[in-house]
């Protein structure tokens, strides 16, 4: 045995020792190797580092992606079962009108509305006068007298939309009357109102998140703090919209009634059914894109720093000013948004800065796609970028403040102190990309008669220009499901068009001024 011990010795002089020595040396390489490449570059299906780099789950480098759908799942479930990813057909509708002015708001419903892939009614107090709008509207129903519980009985009658729709949809499985769409399985219901705006994908891309088997109450309350105050920061605005899960949509139908004689006293039905939820115990689960836009004056602020969120709803587009320039009417206003959220949903709203530098000027460029870019003429960090210009007031008494989120001041008498502000004049899909990227622009805001100019050389030089044009890739409907973080991007002048190029951020990859 002491021979044998000899001879595999490391470090002896015979060839032996130095082979085992050798193979030694290699194992360990190759394992520190191997698990070096597993902490750096984890096997996300899509070649290691590119995790850091593309977004993640979807083909191909950044800025190409293939939409397929069959690796996305609901979650997290309670069981871990993987389930079909939730779509449009899941989610029913129920939107709160009157017979009379239908006509006069219809318009929003069908900016959003998709016949024969959606499925809900809008809910009238009563017949409709003339013959209805089915090719373009959702169907209706007629919601049944609700006098019985008192004090505003219309907020009663809206109040009970989202129970009535399930009622609706149990009434057509216990019939076996549903029909094509109607047949796919119901997992959501969505309140709104007849002047609210959806953003139909991005409202799938945020249910997804949530287990549609347990009891959900999704929404958001109002942009103004007095409102939340005299109503409640636990409530979902209704006018903003609201998602119940199909458990919760159940218990609440059977509970309205009775909470409904309780809390006939309360303002509105988005109050009524958040104190009916609250004795179920569901609380508000916040989602930041829903927007009541509990606002006056200019909403340019708000809309032009959007959070790092889908967009999912727009409302009271009637009470603020015209979010877009030159339009006729609220409605037309609204339209370019939603045009370009057809082309690429994700991205509605969604924030990038970047600086661009030459002799005599550093500028500082926020773009909010499909809406609007703003040119500062002057270096600002992206934490001021993100916060919204106060260029709106509070609901209910007019003020400038507070709201549930900072805002900064906006000096409108001081030229050197404002940014040059651009809109939406086309979008449209690159054609070279395969349809994979987008190409928005955006044209400056004529200058009010009689308004100053700044004569410093940084504002001199950003006079020089009259367009932007936007590049982008079209954002992974995936990125919803992980950690938020704004894109990057870096900017091109030539002559009179500034270029913009958005891009998913490396990994560390700073902003900086």
């Amino acid at each position: 045995m002491q021979k044998k011990w000899r001879v595999m010795r490391v470090g002896g002089g015979g060839g032996g020792g130095r082979c085992v020595a050798v193979s030694v040396s290699i194992l360990i390489a190759a394992t520190l190797a191997f698990l070096a490449y597993v902490a750096f570059f984890p096997d996300d299906g899509a070649g290691g580092l590119s995790r850091w780099w593309r977004c993640q789950g979807c083909a191909g480098s950044a800025g190409k992606f293939s939409f397929d759908e069959t690796g996305v799942t609901d979650g997290p479930t309670a069981g871990g079962a993987v389930r079909a990813p939730t779509t449009l057909s899941n989610i029913v509708f129920g939107i709160g009108a009157s017979a009379r002015t239908w006509d006069q708001r219809r318009g929003y419903a069908e900016l959003w509305w998709r016949p024969g892939q959606m499925r809900g009614h809008v809910w009238l107090d009563e017949q409709p006068v003339g013959p209805w709008p089915a090719a373009t509207c959702p169907p209706y129903r007629v919601s049944a007298e609700a006098s019985r519980f008192g004090n505003r009985a219309s907020a009663s009658r809206m109040a009970r939309i989202v129970a009535d729709s399930f009622l609706a949809i149990a009434a057509e499985i216990a019939n076996d009357t549903a029909s094509g769409e109607g047949r796919d399985e119901v997992r959501w219901f969505v309140m709104g109102d007849d002047d609210t705006v959806f953003f139909p994908d991005n409202l799938v891309a945020v249910l997804r998140k949530y287990d549609h088997e347990e009891m959900y109450y999704v929404g958001a309350p109002s942009e103004s703090v007095e409102q939340d105050v005299m109503h409640s920061y636990g409530m979902a605005f209704g006018g903003g919209g609201f998602a119940v899960s199909r458990p919760a949509a159940a218990e609440l139908a059977k509970a309205i009634n009775g909470c409904l004689d309780r809390y006939s006293h309360f303002y509105g039905s988005d109050q009524r059914v958040q104190a009916c939820l609250s004795e179920l115990g569901i609380p508000l689960t916040r989602e930041a894109g829903f927007h009541q836009v509990d606002l006056r004056g200019d909403a340019y602020g708000m809309l032009a720093a959007h959070p790092v969120a889908p967009l999912v709803s727009l409302h009271h587009l009637d009470h603020v000013e015209h979010i877009s320039p030159g339009a006729r009417t609220p409605l037309d206003a609204v339209r370019p948004l939603v045009g370009a959220s057809r082309l690429d949903p994700a991205r509605s709203l969604q924030q990038a800065f970047c600086y661009q530098r030459g002799p005599g000027y550093n500028w500082s460029v926020s773009v909010s796609w499909g809406y609007t870019v703003q040119v500062y003429p002057w270096a600002m960090a992206p934490h001021e970028l993100e916060v919204p210009l106060r260029t709106f007031r509070t609901w209910r008494s007019w003020a400038d403040g507070p709201f549930v989120f900072n805002t900064r001041p906006l000096s409108r008498d001081d030229a050197c102190a404002q940014p040059a502000v651009f809109f939406l004049r086309r979008a449209r899909n690159e054609t070279s990309g395969g349809g994979r990227a987008t190409v928005t622009e955006y044209a400056r805001r004529a200058a009010k008669p009689g308004a100053k100019e700044c004569d410093r050389p940084s504002f001199r030089a950003a006079s020089t220009v009259q367009m932007i044009r936007v590049f982008a890739p079209k954002m992974c409907p995936n990125d919803w499901k992980r950690a938020p973080r704004r894109q990057c991007c870096r900017t091109k002048k030539t002559r009179s068009v500034l270029e913009m190029r958005i891009r998913y951020c490396g990994r560390g990859e700073l902003t900086t001024p």
